[in-house]
């Protein structure tokens, strides 16, 4: 009880830490535009501070086990070149014309766009175009670095028309078979890297996790669909039309476990877990129709794509990463991951191993998020599995705006920056009090933002007293942004991946555009990289400015010794 309220106690001092020194944004919506309110003020939050706890804070602010600012140490592995080209790439993305025009010139533009893009920005935030191209870059990550790689094959669905009237399902599902096996080939790539760099079996693997979009697998329409339906029964679980959409369109959930309990556990899923996030306009008197024969065959091939997937990472000793995506496919994709779960976080599965086999996705700026993560761990728990999850702030937030302004929703994340910040310290609290009570649960804290990587670290080591390297809980940034937090991590001994996207220029464009987006945010850590960056550029400079010069003045003397030598001769 005493570790719990100090836990608790911790993280409330942290997200207390936020309250007092980030001025937030309060985000609002006119005309699909994101307006930012600067000098967000603490007086507006929900939560109030006495003077006395606001002492505390800034007492106790920047107190964490890792000072990240030692960076002639951090930044020791990379050359002053290879610093000044990291430089030049996180400060090219705060200038406005590249944060505001540059993404959607990115992904509509055509050839030549791609080649300026593939010799720019590409190698910057990406491992190559193939999967041999990545093996320099997993080397250089994982053995010059002492880091992890995660390599994620970054194709995306395409964008859909909201509340299609008229829906139809391509037969056709080559694309979703190609990137299938794109990523199950990734997978048993990194599984030899595994063998030939791993040294002991209790370590963490260099390359521990596979990585999937299930809109990369799966139509987006069938998604929106299905997500429709669980949201409807979610909202009206008492309704007639409820109970026959539960009987017909999930019957398909019993067939991955081959437990005749797991069609009812699923059942109890679908309705328990709400309130979510409204991402549908919903009236309990026009239900949504229900999942076609088509569309059913369809989600059993999305099924036993993503079971192929989980059954090559049990195979590889790795662990799936399950992306999370736009609110309107989320509900889908939980389901999906819960179906995996049952199966592949189970007791049998977990036998010998110190991770669970799949992770779900966790976007903290989302209202609903961190009671789907409460709710999905007792869940599991209940059933005697495992849970995994990744905990991420989200990079949806356009096309959220858009969509809630078109269909007149309610926006679906947090309204201020602090309110984020708060959940996602709950969230981290949460898994790793659960870690040390129950031990049944993994957790990814993918995070750019340095107080809440110096909180986590101290509750792992103060509170609960886990190893820094303990391989349950993995910290993540993405390649390319946020090198000094991973740097700083790494020297320190924890478990830090990399997330590196690979593929085609054209493919991965989604991608770079919202890389572009997030890290042009004047309230991302770029900032802070980028003059840290600059601070050992310079540093570096006067102290080879200073070696010449002592080499210099060295050489003179030994002339001057040797003329004086030859005159008094």
């Amino acid at each position: 009880m005493l570790l719990r309220a100090s836990a608790c106690s911790l993280a409330h001092r942290a997200c207390k830490n936020f309250h007092g020194n980030v001025y937030g944004t309060m985000v609002m919506m006119k005309n699909h535009e994101i307006i930012s309110k600067a000098h967000y003020s603490a007086n507006n939050a929900s939560t109030e501070t006495t003077s006395n706890e606001e002492n505390i804070v800034h007492k106790r602010s920047g107190n964490t086990t890792i000072d990240f600012t030692r960076v002639e140490i951090y930044y020791a592995p990379l050359s002053s070149f290879q610093l000044l080209k990291t430089y030049t790439a996180l400060a090219s993305t705060r200038f406005p014309f590249v944060k505001h025009f540059a993404p959607d010139i990115i992904e509509k533009g055509g050839m030549i766009v791609n080649q300026a893009v593939k010799y720019t920005y590409f190698p910057y935030f990406c491992g190559g175009e193939t999967l041999p191209k990545t093996k320099k870059v997993i080397h250089d990550l994982t053995q010059n670095k002492k880091m992890l790689c995660i390599l994620d094959y970054s194709v995306e669905g395409p964008v859909q028309p909201l509340e299609s009237s008229a829906i139809t399902v391509d037969t056709d599902e080559k694309v979703e078979d190609s990137i299938c096996s794109v990523i199950a080939e990734s997978i048993e790539y990194m599984g030899q890297q595994n063998r030939t760099l791993s040294t002991e079996s209790t370590v963490t693997p260099p390359c521990p996790f596979g990585v999937v979009k299930v809109t990369g697998i799966s139509s987006c329409v069938l998604l929106e669909r299905l997500s429709k339906i669980l949201c409807y029964i979610q909202m009206f679980p008492q309704s007639e039309h409820a109970k026959k959409l539960l009987n017909t369109n999930i019957y398909f959930f019993g067939d991955i476990s081959n437990d005749v309990n797991t069609f009812d556990l699923m059942k109890e899923y679908t309705v328990k877990q709400y309130p979510r996030t409204v991402a549908f306009d919903l009236n309990e008197n026009t239900p949504p129709e229900p999942l076609t024969s088509v569309e059913l065959l369809k989600l059993e091939r999305v099924v036993k794509r993503l079971a192929s997937l989980c059954d090559a990472c049990v195979k590889n000793g790795m662990s799936l990463l399950i992306d999370a995506e736009q609110t309107y496919y989320q509900a889908a994709i939980d389901h999906l991951y819960m179906m995996m779960s049952v199966k592949y976080n189970s007791k049998e599965y977990m036998a010998g191993r110190n991770t669970p086999v799949v992770y779900n996705t966790y976007q903290l700026y989302l209202k609903d998020s961190f009671h789907r993560l409460q709710f999905d761990y007792h869940f599991l728990n209940n059933h005697g599995a495992h849970h995994g999850a990744k905990l991420v702030r989200g990079a949806y937030m356009k096309s959220e705006t858009l969509r809630a302004n078109e269909l007149n929703l309610p926006y679906p994340f947090q309204q201020t920056l602090l309110e984020t910040h708060v959940n996602y310290v709950k969230g981290v609290e949460f898994c790793l009090d659960s870690m040390y009570k129950h031990g049944n649960i993994g957790i990814v804290v993918a995070s750019h933002n340095q107080d809440t990587l110096g909180m986590t670290s101290r509750i792992m080591s103060e509170i609960y007293g886990f190893k820094k390297n303990d391989p349950r809980v993995i910290f993540a940034q993405l390649y390319g942004m946020g090198d000094n937090l991973s740097f700083a991590l790494a020297y320190h001994g924890y478990n830090v991946g990399k997330y590196v996207p690979f593929g085609k220029v054209h493919d991965v464009m989604p991608y770079l555009s919202r890389r572009l987006i997030e890290n042009g945010d004047v309230l991302s850590g770029s900032t802070i990289e980028t003059a840290r960056i600059r601070s050992e550029l310079v540093r570096r400079a006067v102290v080879y400015s200073k070696s010449i010069y002592d080499k210099i003045v060295k050489n003179i003397q030994q002339r001057q010794q040797a003329a004086a030598a030859s005159s008094s001769q």
